[in-house]
């Protein structure tokens, strides 16, 4: 569904994934779950475009239900991926990174793997990073939910891409659990700085889209963090 002028957000079972559509071409934030790119490719074709407009891949941590079909669709398309250093470490491993309670991150660890992506594929991106998405795209760093976990915020359409730093489950913005969590005190402050920011639209992996909060909200959610 569009949430904003060229930007829509896709509803992959539990996961969302975003794109954006511009002129110089379509930008894919998050992939999803492994298996999930006809599903990619056929809301493009619902939407009349086609994987060759395609110019890049965004991602925001190297979980699996947000990089499972990075390789795939990557593959299939031969666009470059944007990941941060340490994110782009996991993804040439296809690896997620740790953050889950010890017996469940061991089985993880283990078990839970997806489809590496060449390393030569992925660009580097960076706190503070301005990326020409949306009239530029800003990557900020928010460390928490994992440690090598960004967002991505476009000022100028007030959109914040907030990955799993943030959910709207149900319906209204949240922290990331503690149980999912790495550090959370790194997850508390990642907060505050995005919840600063006051975008007009929580675009989160978790939870339906966000533009009917208002600022006692945010500043509600802000005092409890502090």
């Amino acid at each position: 569904m569009e949430i904003s002028a060229n930007v829509h957000c896709l509803a992959l079972g539990s996961v969302n994934c975003y794109l954006c559509l511009e002129e110089g071409g379509l930008t894919l934030i998050d992939t999803g779950m492994p298996n999930q790119k006809d599903s990619i490719f056929n809301y493009l074709a619902r939407i009349g475009h086609t994987p060759a407009g395609l110019r890049r891949i965004l991602i925001t941590h190297a979980d699996i239900d947000h990089a499972g079909s990075l390789a795939e669709i990557q593959a299939a398309t031969g666009v470059p991926v944007y990941a941060a250093a340490e994110t782009a470490a996991y993804l040439a491993r296809g690896q997620g990174p740790p953050h889950m309670p010890r017996p469940v991150q061991f089985l993880a660890n283990r078990f839970v793997r997806y489809t590496p992506v060449p390393a030569g594929m992925i660009t580097l991106i960076a706190d503070g990073t301005i990326l020409p998405i949306l009239d530029g795209l800003e990557v900020l760093a928010t460390p928490g939910h994992t440690l090598d976990h960004h967002s991505f915020y476009s000022q100028a359409h007030g959109v914040l891409f907030a990955g799993d730093a943030l959910n709207t489950r149900p319906g209204r913005v949240q922290l990331t659990p503690k149980a999912i969590t790495a550090d959370m005190t790194a997850a508390r402050q990642s907060a505050l700085r995005l919840l600063r920011l006051a975008p007009a639209i929580f675009a989160c992996g978790h939870g339906q889209p966000l533009q009917s909060h208002n600022m006692d909200d945010l500043m509600a959610l802000m005092h409890t963090l502090q």
